[in-house]
């Protein structure tokens, strides 16, 4: 009989939004961190590598990720997911994925010729067979880095994406460049990142690991894993045919521009919704039958990305022409307004990560891979249509097409879970007044300014500033304004400090 690894650790009613705010704050400190790094790093490379030469490494790493998604086949949530592990479920999804992955760098590098031919891209095909060394690496890591999701290890996993992207990627891409390797070192700074990273969840995360295989177990994991495949590559499709379309229609340097102003986006995106997910998604795996918890979780979710990120979008959507020229450079200008265009529904493209979470908590994954493929194909038409009108229109087609998805999630979630968004819809409309104060009054200081004539990083830092010290102001002594999320909010981060105070 397998051993057992045991369940995930069911916490009481009264302990879980503190242990979910405490794992979402580890994960959002680190993923701060590795955001700013990648904006440096940003910086430095947009002014050392030329935008058709971004655009050639964006369109294979399309590729890479479709075959990533490919090779887990549903095998990590898997892990995640199941309410007693045992090693038969660890030995069985090492070797599996391992083997997925060998497939996968065999299949893509063979294939490599034709698919740089779709996209009308030559210099695709050397730089597709050497990312195919990926999928091996990645392959022996992923069930690792399941395992330290499964046992809420967070601080953990927050350092090791800091980390391989600091010593992995960063010094290796920006050496490479000012060496002048152009797009490979883009290339070879990715390969350092996946191998750093991979090393690290198997040093930290080992045991059980081995070559074994049960074929009952895989049915199992399998049975679960499919659907959760299947959402993975509708949210693939979603994630990159808009990068496709540009490349394949626009050219690669008008998706060196896209990619970059779709980089910066992510920043903010993936700052919430990635690690809030990561975060939500072993947390609600323990309540999986207790709808009335997933329903506070959900809500409570979803209005604290919306206190954040309205009034953040305000920000950004305002000094887009100065974040812009300031961290790519006067060259990167026709990136500006697909920039604006893509992080004006930033709310909508970080909540619709939160209720991916609560359908495969709950099991629905096959609910959750038709809601992905809507959005996949919401997204295709939009960039198709929109590309007619350059990279303008494909921003505004993928803006509608992340809308939609956001709004057809919440109606899945109650119909199928019974799991109702409603109140955070409520609170909304709220943090939608708050944050058109807060563009207003950007708006209204930027117009003031503009006759001193500022270089675009003095009035970019005025800007933020100005943002900063007013969100404080409010939060610090009207925190009302921001529902009873940020009195929770409030007193979660006065309570850190008193007992802080209190060891010292």
């Amino acid at each position: 009989m397998p051993s057992s690894q045991g369940s995930p650790p069911k916490p009481p009613k009264e302990e879980l939004t503190g242990r979910t705010l405490k794992n979402f704050f580890w994960m959002f400190a680190g993923g701060s961190a590795e955001a700013v790094l990648k904006i440096v790093v940003v910086l430095i490379l947009a002014r050392l590598l030329l935008p058709e030469e971004f655009g050639v490494v964006s369109a294979a790493l399309t590729v890479v990720a479709l075959a990533e998604v490919m090779g887990r086949i549903g095998v990590a949530p898997s892990i995640i997911q199941v309410k007693t592990l045992t090693d038969d479920h660890v030995a069985t999804g090492f070797t599996t994925t391992l083997a997925s992955g060998i497939l996968m760098t065999g299949v893509f590098f063979f294939l490599a010729g034709q698919i740089a031919d779709l996209y009308r891209m030559p210099d695709l095909e050397i730089i597709v067979q050497v990312f195919s060394l990926l999928f091996i690496i990645k392959g022996a890591g992923l069930v690792s880095e399941a395992l330290l999701q499964r046992k809420m290890r967070f601080p953990e996993l927050a350092v090791i994406r800091l980390a391989s992207y600091l010593f992995g990627y960063a010094i290796v891409a920006i050496v490479l460049a000012f060496l002048d390797f152009g797009p490979w070192a883009l290339v070879w700074a990715q390969l350092a990142q996946t191998l750093l990273s991979t090393g690290l969840y198997l040093r930290l995360a080992w045991d059980g690991i081995a070559i074994g295989f049960n074929w009952s177990t895989f049915v199992t994991m399998i049975r679960f894993g499919l659907g959760v495949t299947l959402t993975q590559i509708g949210n693939y499709v979603s994630q990159n045919a808009d990068f496709f379309v540009v490349g394949r229609w626009l050219g690669a340097e008008a998706l060196g521009y896209y990619s970059r102003s779709y980089l910066l986006l992510q920043q903010g995106a993936q700052l919430v919704g990635r690690m809030g997910d990561q975060v939500l998604f072993p947390t609600l795996a323990t309540i999986q039958d207790d709808h009335p918890r997933l329903e506070r979780a959900l809500n409570r979710a979803l209005a604290l990305t919306a206190m954040t990120q309205i009034p953040l979008t305000a920000l950004l959507v305002v000094a887009g022409p100065e974040i812009v020229l300031t961290l790519l450079g006067p060259q990167w200008e026709r990136a500006v307004l697909p920039f604006q265009i893509l992080i004006s529904v930033l709310l909508f493209r970080t909540g619709y990560k939160f209720v991916g979470s609560i359908l495969r908590a709950a099991g629905r994954v096959y609910i959750a891979a038709l809601w992905q493929w809507s959005h996949a194909l919401a997204v295709i038409l939009g960039a198709l249509i929109g590309q007619s009108f350059d990279l303008e229109g494909v921003a505004v087609g993928v803006s509608l097409a992340i809308t939609f998805c956001y709004f057809s999630g919440l109606y899945l979630v109650g119909r199928f879970i019974g799991v109702s968004g409603r109140d955070s819809l409520r609170r909304l409309v709220g943090y939608t007044a708050l944050g058109l104060a807060f563009a207003a009054l950007l708006v209204t200081s930027k117009a003031v300014l503009a006759p001193l004539g500022l270089a675009n990083p003095w009035m970019l830092l005025i800007l933020f500033a100005e943002f900063f010290v007013v969100y404080v102001l409010l939060f610090t002594f009207a925190p009302n304004m921001f529902g009873r999320e940020g009195e929770i909010l409030k007193e979660q981060i006065l309570n850190r400090i008193r007992r802080r105070r209190t060891k010292t």
